[in-house]
């Protein structure tokens, strides 16, 4: 995980903890944007290329080759990604982002009859915080604002100073929108993670304790009834339920013989050691039952007609 990370040229501080967020699962979504977005940039671009050449659009002698080298170049580095998914990602995502910073600052002092171009810049700052995290976006969008300032106060951009004012001030809203959408979603996936992370402990506690039992010759009942097998005794909540020796005998003859049907005579060799005489009764075992029940969960010992008593935990 830690070799996949360093893949990313993101800030330290944006990284987050990769025992709390799967981070791969984020990195495999940016490689499938950052293909797309190549893919999308070389049709676009090679399109544009090609109608200005054929002169359904306005052609402009240095930005229609610079347009068609760019799809070209954008298309070369997709299919250099979709072989090459980690090791170029770096690569790619910043090629991606500066080569269409310098064509969408050529655009904008070649192309200055066209009043919607530094529309694409949105997009471009808008795939910067998708690719590169916050603080990445953020740099860019300095940078695209650096640009765009320094063209108006130096060239020619057909554009007044109130659609500059509108351009910077929306681009930087637009930037606290990115930043308050993607702490959001950090912010819901790392509580999802730690109830997760939670709920994992909580199980491995869970089975840790019954290990422990099951090693100490506990047994747990329903209720938080719990049996000691060795010392024969029986507790709900670490209250001792007392029980007279028989039904100590025949309570530990129904939980190791548990879910399975204990006949009367399985009864009377347990409970009765030694005992066979005739006046040991059914009467006699039920009488027990009817005891041991009164001191176990509701329903545990239950009647099947014809062979005996079984019991459930």
């Amino acid at each position: 995980m830690k070799e996949l990370l360093r893949t990313l040229f993101l800030p330290q501080q944006h990284f987050i903890d990769e025992t709390l967020v799967d981070t791969k699962t984020l990195y495999l979504f940016r490689v499938k944007l950052l293909q797309a977005i190549l893919l999308t940039a070389s049709v676009v671009g090679l399109g544009t290329g090609i109608l200005e050449f054929f002169n359904l659009l306005p052609e402009d002698m240095l930005y229609t080759p610079v347009v068609i080298l760019y799809g070209i170049a954008n298309f070369i580095v997709f299919l250099l990604l979709v072989r090459h998914p980690y090791r170029l990602y770096t690569f790619a995502m910043h090629f991606c982002i500066f080569s269409a910073l310098a064509t969408f600052s050529l655009m904008s002092v070649s192309l200055v009859y066209d009043e919607f171009r530094l529309i694409w810049f949105f997009l471009l700052s808008f795939a910067s915080f998708m690719l590169g995290g916050k603080w990445y976006g953020m740099t860019l969008t300095v940078m695209i604002l650096s640009i765009i300032l320094t063209q108006f106060f130096t060239m020619h951009l057909n554009l007044s100073p109130f659609a500059m004012f509108t351009f910077a001030t929306s681009l930087l809203t637009f930037n606290v929108f990115s930043l308050i959408f993607l702490n959001k979603i950090e912010q819901d996936a790392l509580t999802m993670q730690k109830h997760i992370v939670s709920e994992a402990q909580k199980r491995r506690n869970k089975e840790q304790i019954l290990q422990k039992i099951q090693e100490e010759n506990i047994v747990p009942l329903e209720n938080d009834y719990l049996w000691d097998n060795k010392l024969k005794i029986l507790t709900q909540h670490q209250n001792v339920i007392q029980l007279t020796q028989k039904e100590q005998l025949l309570l530990n003859l129904l939980i190791e013989k548990r879910n399975c049907c204990v006949s009367f005579e399985d009864i009377q060799a347990h409970v009765w050691v030694g005992n066979y005489e005739d006046e040991i009764s059914i009467q006699s075992v039920k009488l027990q039952i009817t005891g041991l029940r009164k001191k176990l969960p509701k329903g545990s010992i239950q009647n099947v007609y014809g062979c005996g008593y079984i019991f459930h935990s």
